[in-house]
């Protein structure tokens, strides 16, 4: 079993597709009533690859996907 935390909410970028257009917000959440159905911890060399990675789920999602790096023993990762 591993333990992972989620870096501040602030940090956090939200992706969306509609059309097959590849909307990129950074903010705290996405602006949604719905929960965390689920995660991926997924191990980038940075941000932008994450969010590429994020567009690729995103387009089966009705919400979005929030990419939001992790925090470790020693600070944040990413």
């Amino acid at each position: 079993m591993s333990v992972h935390a989620f870096a501040d909410p602030s940090l956090s970028t939200a992706v969306r597709v509609r059309g097959g257009v590849v909307a990129v917000t950074d903010g705290p959440y996405l602006p949604t009533s719905d929960h965390v159905a689920g995660q991926y911890v997924v191990d980038c060399e940075s941000r932008e690859r994450a969010v590429e990675l994020a567009a690729l789920l995103s387009s089966g999602h009705a919400c979005g996907v929030e990419v939001r790096p992790l925090m470790d023993s020693a600070g944040m990762e990413m």
